[in-house]
């Protein structure tokens, strides 16, 4: 989408002529022949930078930068001043008011075009450094939470088991809050793995089932305490190209948000199939299921759906599993039945057919050149 400035000149030929060039630019323009007009403009149109001639018939530059610059809304803007006035004096006074440079008339149409483009790009890094500053401090501010919550809940029930001296009533919760803390903390790192444009690991033969059963084995006694089973079908003995530690982590993520949001007395069914050169791992749950339109948001970073109002958890789980699963060239998709129930599909790429397409020079994606 192209950009759009804001024009703020007084003179008609001198706005015509720069208003055509910008738009041949490819940029989109408003014009403005007052300061009263601009400041409406930039309010109204949030321009990504405005062109302020000084000497205008109401309100002059220096006003409207100023009242700019006093504004929430605006006071991010760049503006460029165009002015007669060349003066050293004239050049302070405009950055004290806080405008960002300068273009003396009569000016070169080359020099300007140049000028604006690189004040555009600089104000969309610094935009997009924010952004990201933001985020991780989103992201630390939604992991002291929970951990701290953590830690109060285990030295809760540290002091009961000690007070009372019945200990084992209170053991399951204890463990079960330590592993939400250590899941949480392997997210973190995750997520600081992949931020900083790590989008791949190393790769590895990895037997799948084995991986499933070991991730299922830690969650026995929660699901016992739900009152909840999990049947393991199809247990094919396949091979995968991926890496253990973000499979545990995605197989994790899955089966915890299939014990949350499952129904009591529930069944949380685990299958493994084939599919050409994929192999194919569904969790499925009997649970609420998710509205359709809330779907297509699940893997957003933070995104909890109106059933997960209730339940604990930070809205990273899926977003994590999603990138993990990509960073092993596979995909993470999901169905549901609101009311119903929900069933991921984690799909990998077979081992063997990695291995036959490499030792094949004919096979489809290879080159003989």
């Amino acid at each position: 989408m192209p950009e759009t400035i804001l024009i703020v000149e007084d003179e008609p030929d001198v706005a015509e002529m720069i208003r055509y060039n910008l738009e041949k630019d490819t940029y989109r323009t408003i014009v403005a022949q007052g300061g009263t007009e601009a400041l409406q403009a930039a309010q109204a149109c949030t321009p990504e930078l405005i062109l302020l001639d000084i000497m205008l018939p109401d309100v002059t530059g220096w006003e409207v930068c100023r009242i700019l610059r006093d504004s929430e809304k605006a006071r991010s803007i760049p503006i460029l001043m165009l002015t007669a006035m060349s003066s050293e004096e004239a050049r302070v006074k405009g950055l004290t008011l806080g405008a960002d440079d300068f273009v003396t008339k009569p000016f070169s149409l080359k020099e300007l075009l140049l000028r604006i483009r690189k004040m555009i790009d600089r104000q969309q890094t610094l935009r997009n450094l924010t952004e990201k500053t933001k985020e991780k401090d989103l992201s630390l501010s939604y992991l002291v939470h929970e951990l701290k919550n953590s830690v109060t809940v285990i030295g809760g029930f540290s002091s009961l088991a000690l007070r009372k001296k019945d200990p084992e009533n209170y053991l399951g919760k204890i463990i079960d809050r330590a592993k939400h803390a250590d899941s949480l903390l392997n997210d973190a790192s995750l997520l600081s793995r992949l931020a900083t444009g790590e989008k791949s690991f190393p790769l590895e033969p990895i037997v799948l089932t084995a991986v499933i059963d070991e991730t299922l084995e830690t969650f026995r006694s929660c699901a016992k305490e739900r009152q909840m089973e999990f049947l393991h079908t199809n247990k094919a003995s396949s091979t995968v190209l991926g890496n253990r530690y973000a499979l545990r982590q995605v197989l994790t993520n899955l089966l915890s948000n299939a014990l949350k949001f499952n129904r009591v007395g529930g069944e949380i069914q685990i299958s493994v199939t084939e599919d050409m050169d994929w192999i194919k791992v569904t969790i499925h749950d009997e649970g609420c299921g998710i509205p359709p339109e809330e779907i297509p948001r699940i893997f957003d970073r933070f995104y909890r759906g109106t059933a997960s109002q209730h339940i604990e958890g930070t809205g990273l789980g899926l977003y994590i599993a999603k990138l993990l699963v990509e960073a092993m060239r596979g995909s993470l998709s999901v169905q549901s039945t609101f009311g119903v129930g929900t069933t991921f599909t984690v799909s990998l790429q077979k081992h063997s057919a990695i291995r036959e397409t490499s030792a094949n020079p004919f096979a489809p994606g290879n080159s003989t050149s």
